[in-house]
């Protein structure tokens, strides 16, 4: 096997006609990997940091694995520099289920080899942070064997997901409910739909796009507002760039779903998510206090009915688990976090101490925040790939 270190942009880039067709042929198959997420990503916040990209090729130079790595700074107790790799496409988009995108038919080989790569650059990172980590797909597994035959010490914790099975009609959804929910749910709809000049809506074209993420990123902020708090578009601005990047690239592939319920056209509810490989990965949403009350509840509904018309299978609540995903019977699926670190005298400290690399010890370097699209990245642009 061919094992290589890519650590500028260009060289990334040269990665795009490969990239999907083995992400395919991997378990770590999720729009949050896919070349366009992370293409998108890259035009936003490529120009603040350095990749540092594993790739494996076989005997005939076919790509058969990726470890699609960037170097985030952080510090420790905000006096001591880490460098903290990480996956690209992670920040600040809201992307989650991040792995390691290798040729399922040659895993353990390609696995161990990342992890020899790894262990034979290490100076240059001193850290690896992977969040929300699915633990369905074998990744975890994976990662750890890969690690321990690299010397390296890999940490876990666990970190849970909530995830809703879709049944084949809506009626089933509704009859898997109790009366009393379903009553609940009858009420709230004619409450919110009383107004002739109300209306269940979908973006269905680039002409609406604008102002449909206009109306969820004003909605998202009025929400978090009633918790005294600004909502992540306000407080992370580049992921509303993201976003603005990103939705046209995944409504020309068929994965963005943007809906809304609006009032004479002005934006009441709003949430948005992407359908990748039958499932609905819901990511935000948002709504206007002083409308109908229930409204939210109606939308989500009104969501999932889309979803078993058009024939998905699931809906995705991503990470956490919570009271309110529960009422609408979601199941908690486990994950991990992890944390690797290679031996030396730095990361003794992060091993002893038992350090993550969130809470009050070990923290990102506040340095991604006023980025633009397009900027930095030769040969990137603003243009409108779809991969």
């Amino acid at each position: 096997m061919q094992v290589g270190l890519i650590d500028n942009w260009n060289d990334v880039l040269a990665l795009e006609v490969e990239w999907n067709t083995l992400l395919t042929r991997s378990r770590a198959d999720t729009v949050f990997l896919r070349w366009e997420w992370v293409h998108a990503w890259m035009d936003v916040a490529g120009n603040q940091l350095e990749p540092l990209v594993i790739t494996v090729r076989n005997t005939e130079g076919q790509l058969i694995g990726i470890a699609p790595f960037y170097v985030a700074a952080y510090r420790l107790l905000n006096l001591v520099p880490y460098r903290i790799l990480r996956i690209l496409g992670d920040f600040p988009t809201g992307a989650e289920y991040l792995d390691w995108i290798v040729d399922q038919d040659q895993e353990v080989e390609v696995m161990a080899q990342i992890g020899k790569k790894l262990g034979e650059c290490r100076d240059r990172w001193d850290g690896i942070w992977m969040p929300y980590v699915s633990g369905w797909t074998g990744a975890t597994e994976r990662i750890e064997k890969a690690c321990e035959s690299a010397g390296l010490t890999c940490r876990t914790r666990p970190a849970c997901f909530a995830y809703l099975d879709l049944p084949r009609t809506f009626s089933e959804f509704l009859d898997a409910r109790s009366g009393h929910w379903r009553h609940e749910l009858r009420r709230k709809e004619r409450k919110v739909f009383s107004q002739a000049d109300v209306s269940f809506d979908r973006c269905n074209g680039e002409d609406e796009l604008p102002a449909y993420l206009d109306g969820l990123f004003e909605l998202h902020f009025l929400r978090w507002q009633l918790k005294g708090e600004q909502g992540a578009f306000r407080r992370k601005p580049n992921e509303a760039l993201f976003y603005r990047r990103f939705a046209p690239i995944a409504l020309r592939n068929g994965w963005l779903r943007l809906y809304a319920i609006r009032e004479r056209g002005a934006f009441k509810v709003a949430q948005v998510g992407y359908a990748y490989n039958g499932v609905l990965h819901g990511l935000q949403d948002g709504f206007d206090p002083a409308f109908a009350p229930g409204a939210g509840i109606v939308l989500r509904a009104k969501v999932i009915e889309a979803c078993i018309t058009e024939g998905l299978h699931g809906y995705d609540f991503l990470g956490e688990m919570s009271d309110h995903k529960a009422r609408w019977l979601a199941t908690e699926r486990t994950g991990q976090d992890i944390f690797i670190v290679h031996p030396g005298l730095k990361n003794r400290i992060l091993q002893a101490g038992d350090v993550w690399p969130t809470g009050h010890y070990l923290r990102r370097e506040k340095k991604v925040e006023s980025l633009q699209t397009g900027a930095g990245i030769p040969g990137s642009g603003s243009d409108t790939r779809t991969g």
